[in-house]
């Protein structure tokens, strides 16, 4: 299990760190303590696919993945985040009048209930999809005030020209105004493929900045949001973030570990 926060003063505290695994069995409506820790005893219950130690442990909220007898369980109020890498195809998005197939449809259900894509990720497009209820994180990592950054891999139908390169570096003009790269770099030997870092998010952005030098991107995967690294992650799969990514997340936008304190004005 990935090594979890430390814990509050008072660790039956909801929200304050980490729980006893019987009061957050108690909080999420499942049993009294008491049952509890009988459905612990007899095996019925998994914390990160493994059995707990008999009396039970100490888990982290919204980071510990705990099931009993195969269902995820969760108390109310408790945040929840998680990467995808998301396939060409699938809408980023939690419903579609045309039923297109949805970001959602990667995870499970009992996973996938209440969460909402942070960003957009084009149709046609893929590769790393945060998904989370932390709704104030999802607001400050779209949020252009806060300068987060987002990689991506490109691959072009042809190479581009020494010149075209240089106009993009330096910004081109679209509908919003001008689109510059905080980082523009090659990625292989073919001369169709770069490492494009943005820490604006207008719509299709990529994809129109490199049409207004003459080229057109033909495959678009996201590899880096701040510090979140897409990784090994297979496409079409996903993974909850563990407890020190999601520390690092917030702290890069302003926010406290636990998500203690005040909104940020919009």
């Amino acid at each position: 299990m990935p090594d979890a926060p430390a814990a509050s003063a008072n660790p039956d505290a909801p929200g304050g760190g980490q729980v006893r695994l019987n009061r957050y069995l108690a909080m999420s409506g499942v049993a009294a303590r008491r049952k509890a820790d009988h459905l612990i005893a007899t095996g019925r219950v998994r914390v990160n696919g493994v059995p707990p130690p008999p009396g039970g442990q100490m888990i982290t909220p919204g980071v510990d993945r705990v099931e009993v007898d195969g269902r995820l369980v969760a108390p109310e109020g408790v945040r929840r985040y998680v990467a995808v890498n998301k396939p060409p195809g699938h809408l980023t998005a939690v419903s579609d009048r045309t039923h297109r197939p949805l970001v959602t449809a990667l995870l499970p259900p009992e996973v996938a209930r209440g969460l909402t894509p942070v960003g957009r990720l084009d149709l046609e497009s893929r590769g790393l999809l945060i998904l989370t209820d932390d709704g104030e994180l999802s607001f400050r990592l779209q949020h252009p005030r806060h300068h987060v950054e987002k990689e991506y891999q490109v691959r072009l139908h042809r190479p581009m020209a020494p010149e075209a390169v240089e106009r993009l570096r330096a910004g081109v003009e679209l509908d919003e105004g001008r689109a510059t790269p905080a980082a523009l770099l090659p990625d292989g030997p073919q001369g169709t493929e770069y490492r494009i870092v943005l820490r604006q998010g207008w719509k299709r952005q990529i994809r129109r900045m490199f049409l207004a030098v003459g080229v057109r991107v033909v495959d678009l995967r996201r590899v880096r949001v701040g510090s979140l690294q897409l990784g090994e992650l297979k496409e079409g799969g996903w993974r909850e973030l563990t407890p020190a990514e999601v520390v690092d997340l917030r702290a890069e936008v302003g926010l406290p570990p636990d998500g203690a304190g005040a909104p940020e004005p919009r």
